[in-house]
């Protein structure tokens, strides 16, 4: 079952995502780091854009890619 995240929702890093970013040669997160989901797709169920809140950076991101750790109230 896939996983839909939500503008709002809190999430981190599986342990087994390898990401970077594509615009400079560090990797953009660890796996520790935390992102907040800012916007959703319409449509995909995909990805999503969202803020890391380590460096204050927007990206477009995969579900796949993370785990919720909390939820955005309603």
């Amino acid at each position: 079952m896939k996983t839909v995240f939500s503008p709002g929702d809190l999430l981190r890093f599986k342990p087994a995502s390898q990401v970077n970013c594509a615009l400079t040669d560090k990797p953009l997160l660890g796996t520790n780091e935390l992102v907040l989901v800012t916007d959703s797709i319409e449509s995909s169920k995909r990805f999503f854009y969202g803020l890391a809140c380590g460096s204050g950076e927007t990206h477009l991101w995969s579900h796949d890619q993370f785990d919720l750790v909390q939820k955005a109230r309603q």
